[in-house]
């Protein structure tokens, strides 16, 4: 193993012009012990290959086997492929790293040797019809002076997720953290968070560009639907009765309150299993009745989440036999919490 070299793994896909600036993004890192492994996910696409042949940089290489893994092949290409290095993160070729982000990642990790990964907080730049980008002066998170851990609570599993693919840094030993291949790219974060090793140490310094482009990936809102009802209802499935009440009251407390988790997500979920249906019990009747309103609309979507355990039994079998792996500091609901 190379000490404190770090390996990133560029994921592109028919987007030269950002796949150029996302590797000018490391090439001008302030931490120079790198080297980068393009995937190139459309094999027929020559115009990367010549691009990195122009950056004339021996640390830029394409990978050695070109091949079509769509996005979730390729993220767990990056924790299932064996590396010498240390150290190993993830860049979309829409994204870009800030000069300093190798260098302060590997130092909080330094700082911090129990942790096995990082995640950098993000600016958010949206893509305009003309082409130029416009910053948002929104963050994922607050800034703050401070770090923050990340600690694994069933109410912070419920649809949601901190990872993000393009501001990871993690130790490449034992870290074999695979999603289902078959899930959408848009739930790997999702899917993957519940096999990592908590705490997960929040860097609240914006130190990555993420890019919401004219053709932002998404698939359909009713299997993104699907997916988040799985998501809830399989931690219920993994707590006793108490902690379902306990847990089913937190969720319902923050959807009445913000709109980060609506009541329909939480009304979908109560569809998926038994363990998850308390959900559905301690809704109002104006719930009740909207949800009502909600399945005569859409018919497919009831049937589709009281169906999910069976349609995408890969998913649902992965998230139960990847509840709390090696977390000691369990808890329900979030009671110290960190702003999302």
């Amino acid at each position: 193993m190379i000490e404190q070299s770090i390996r990133i793994f560029v994921v592109t896909f028919r987007r030269p012009h950002l796949l150029k600036r996302a590797l000018c993004s490391i090439v001008s890192q302030t931490n120079s012990l790198w080297v980068v492994e393009v995937l190139n996910d459309d094999p027929n696409d020559i115009s990367v290959k010549n691009l990195i042949e122009s950056f004339g940089d021996p640390r830029i290489k394409i990978t050695s086997e070109v091949e079509k893994r769509g996005g979730t092949g390729n993220f767990n290409y990056a924790f299932n492929h064996k590396i010498d290095e240390e150290y190993a993160c993830i860049l979309e070729d829409d994204n870009w790293y800030e000069p300093t982000f190798l260098e302060e990642m590997l130092h909080h990790m330094k700082a911090n040797p129990s942790i096995r990964l990082a995640v950098a907080n993000e600016k958010i730049w949206y893509e305009e019809l003309n082409g130029l980008w416009t910053y948002s002066n929104q963050t994922i998170w607050p800034v703050t002076e401070e770090n923050k851990l990340f600690e694994f609570v069933a109410e912070e599993k419920c649809g949601d997720a901190k990872i993000c693919n393009s501001s990871m840094f993690w130790k490449t030993e034992n870290s074999l953290w695979l999603t289902p291949a078959d899930i959408p790219i848009d739930v790997t974060e999702h899917f993957r968070e519940r096999s990592i090793p908590h705490p997960i140490l929040l860097v609240t310094k914006p130190l990555v560009n993420f890019s919401v482009t004219l053709a932002t990936y998404r698939k359909s809102n009713n299997d993104w639907s699907v997916y988040q009802a799985i998501l809830i209802a399989s931690v219920f499935e993994k707590i006793d009765d108490n902690e379902k009440i306990e847990l089913a009251q937190a969720l319902w407390k923050k959807a009445r309150r913000t709109n980060k988790l609506n009541s329909t997500s939480l009304m979908n979920a109560s569809l998926v299993s038994f363990s998850s249906s308390i959900l559905f019990k301690l809704s109002s009747f104006k719930e009740k009745l909207r949800f009502l309103l909600t399945i005569l609309k859409r018919p497919y979507l009831f049937y589709n989440c009281s169906r999910a355990k069976t349609n995408k039994k890969e998913a649902w079998e992965f998230l139960l036999s990847n509840w709390n792996i090696d977390n000691n500091s369990f808890k329900i609901i979030n009671t110290t919490k960190i702003n999302s």
